[in-house]
């Protein structure tokens, strides 16, 4: 009797199929493991506003990595070029230039059709791009001068699956038809629609991705910041300080583009990067203790020599003496 081999078999065992080497989380930089654990979160000794009545309750947490300081503008900006490096190619692409794509062995372009991001835009045909690219510009009377970028044309499309909802529409998929009887999802829209089939729990969404520098205008009055619209995302030196105005749906994007970032240079695919939950920040922020008002474990906002341990508002009309007027680099305190 001829038997065939499988590689499933096992030689008769209950075996598994991975046949690798021990596997090893890879360690993202600049983030750092906050353990399992749990923390109550709810009510505490300085809970004025809600006069000692806020519900208590306990919450247990996995394991789970978060950056060690915020998002810097240097940080950020990488996302902001990446954004602008992808959308000046698939321009030149839609304008023909097929030396963009990446291509099979055999000189085909792959299909669907993939950026190619080692072809540099600079070289013999740079006049002839400049061309193309100048769309990307203020034009017309929203110019004031030549080659100044229009930042409201940097828009990231991304999609993921929304496995929640599926799962609350699983109930309602037919196995012998493969299709879903009944069932409704909201999109990436906010909209109430029919469930049609697994695209529908798809989400694609396009976010303009450039902080709204303004915010130091709208968020102050009777301060003069003008400069810090002009300078405080794009001059060197603030490189260091904590990128601001990015509302949820850019930091969202930014996720999104991090994750892809990693994998894309990895061979280690990891679990998406996203914003921490409610629980799981106040857990971090903690610092590993319960009860505690602040995470050094003191009552007091300064130290032995009288300098403030993180950045408060000393008093009214006073910014200062914390050791910014504004922001302050990351990791300051």
């Amino acid at each position: 009797m001829m038997v065939a081999c499988s590689p499933y078999n096992g030689g008769g065992e209950l075996v598994g199929t991975r046949k690798v080497k021990r596997w090893f989380e890879p360690r993202p930089y600049g983030m750092v493991l906050i353990p399992t654990g749990s923390l109550n979160i709810g009510q505490n000794d300085e809970d004025i506003a809600w006069s000692m009545s806020a519900p208590q309750r306990t919450v247990s947490l996995a394991a789970f990595w978060m950056d060690e300081t915020e998002i810097t503008n240097d940080e950020y900006r990488q996302f902001v070029y990446s954004v602008l490096d992808s959308m000046k190619r698939q321009r030149l692409v839609d304008e023909g230039y097929e030396e963009f794509l990446m291509k099979d062995r055999k000189g085909n372009v792959l299909e669907p059709p993939v950026l190619d991001r080692r072809m540099r835009i600079e070289g013999k045909k740079n006049e002839e791009y400049k061309e193309l690219l100048e769309g990307m510009n203020y034009a017309g009377d929203d110019r004031i001068v030549a080659g100044e970028l229009d930042v409201r044309k940097l828009v990231y499309k991304f999609s993921w699956y929304d496995f929640k909802q599926a799962a609350a529409n699983d109930r309602f998929y037919d196995p012998e038809t493969g299709t879903y009887k009944g069932g409704t999802v909201i999109n990436a829209n906010g909209e109430r629609e029919a469930v049609k089939g697994r695209s529908s729990f798809i989400m694609r969404k396009s976010v303009r991705i450039y902080p709204d520098t303004l915010c130091w205008l709208k968020d102050f009055t009777y301060a003069y910041n003008e400069p810090y619209v002009k300078e405080y995302f794009s001059h060197v030196g603030y490189d260091n300080y904590p990128v601001v105005g990015v509302n949820w749906h850019q930091a969202q994007a930014f996720c999104h583009w991090r994750t892809a970032l990693f994998n894309n240079a990895s061979s280690n695919r990891v679990q998406d990067w996203r914003l921490p939950s409610e629980a799981e920040w106040e857990y971090a922020a903690r610092g590993g203790l319960s009860g505690a008002t602040y995470p050094w474990g003191s009552y007091y906002t300064r130290n032995k020599k009288g300098c403030f341990m993180a950045n408060f508002k000393p008093m009214r009309g006073n910014y200062i003496g914390d050791g910014g007027s504004i922001t302050v680099p990351v990791g300051t305190y």
